[in-house]
């Protein structure tokens, strides 16, 4: 579930990154990026749940949407927009981790219980 954590440290500094790039001007871009944080964290946390353990792969399309977003909504990209397409990419990658990522194989811990009986 390591992935999920990343996940919503990444959200975190979605949040937090038009403070850090100083965009507080446009407040747009502070309920955008506010918004889909919100989503991206509510998305990785309901992974948690056993009925709900795919929903970190809507984190997908969201951050398929701030990649696209980041690129062409006003060229050139300014540096919050380049914070858009990075987080988005980097989302894409991490989204595609499995919850049990982190926990061997089912089948060695078949082969390993059954040779221990």
């Amino acid at each position: 579930m390591w992935g999920r954590v990343i996940e919503i440290m990444t959200a975190v500094w979605l949040s937090l990154s038009p403070f850090i790039f100083r965009s507080q001007a446009q407040p747009g871009v502070i309920w955008f990026d506010s918004i889909t944080a919100l989503v991206i964290a509510v998305l990785a946390g309901l992974s948690y749940w056993r009925p709900t353990q795919h929903a970190h792969v809507l984190i997908l399309v969201i951050a398929m949407g701030l990649s696209l977003y980041g690129r062409f909504v006003d060229p050139p990209p300014s540096p919050w927009q380049q914070n858009h397409i990075a987080v988005g990419l980097f989302l894409l990658m991490i989204a595609l981790i499995p919850n049990d990522a982190s926990q061997p194989p089912s089948a060695w811990l078949e082969q390993t219980r059954s040779s221990a009986d």
